[in-house]
């Protein structure tokens, strides 16, 4: 006997599938000419938020929900972005605490972006390419059983030193939710084999999607 799925489910299906997704983020083609790229490490941009409030990002003016974050977060994405680009040799990493000492020295009041383009001046760099992490909170549970779920939102943005202009952002911001619950994260769900994953599985994968936007020569 064939199996066979109910016309109405499938109705559904197709229904779901021609909602309107998620803008999809144009590839950016990083140019020959960017000969040395400063990474700066991930920094808490919700440290002096409460939980569930609106962050704006400094660099993008995109909001996000903020929420703990876990010490480890941003050497695990710090880390895990040097690992990704360790293959190419134009770039130098830089930890948030040594920006701040550049940016003591230059005794202003300047924004992100201003003190950013500045670092990578001082540092001889043709672009810099930094990013925050708005929340970071771990399953409590077990794989098969969550009493609440991993929550992960970073963001990652290239910004041309020459004129301070950010020519490409992207993001990664989800919480895991149930099959039942949520059906547009089908195959997303179906990678994870039905399993609740942790903050880590979370964040490291959504940093391999987001980097996928990012090419270079």
């Amino acid at each position: 006997m064939k199996n066979t799925i109910p016309a109405v489910f499938l109705s559904f299906l197709l229904i779901t599938s021609c909602s309107a997704p998620e803008p999809v983020v144009k590839p950016l083609h990083v140019s020959p000419e960017m000969k040395k790229i400063l990474v700066v490490s991930f920094r808490n941009a919700a440290e002096n938020s409460g939980d569930s409030q609106g962050v704006r990002c400094p660099l993008s003016g995109k909001i996000f929900v903020s929420g703990e974050v876990a010490p480890e977060a941003e050497n695990l994405l710090s880390g895990h972005l040097k690992k990704i680009l360790q293959k190419y040799d134009q770039f130098i990493f830089i930890t948030p605490d040594q920006v701040q000492g550049i940016r003591s020295e230059n005794g202003t009041g300047a924004d992100e972006r201003q003190m950013l383009a500045e670092t990578g001046r001082k540092l001889g760099a043709d672009a810099v390419l930094a990013g925050h992490i708005y929340r970071y909170r771990d399953r409590v549970g077990a794989k098969l059983s969550v009493e609440s779920p991993a929550s992960v939102a970073f963001d990652l943005h290239f910004l041309r030193v020459a004129d301070g202009r950010v020519i490409w952002s992207n993001h990664f911001d989800e919480t895991q939710k149930a099959l039942t619950d949520d059906l547009f994260r089908l195959s997303s769900f179906l990678q994870r084999d039905g399993q609740w994953i942790t903050a880590e599985q979370m964040a490291l994968a959504g940093l391999e999607n987001i980097m996928e936007a990012f090419q270079l020569p």
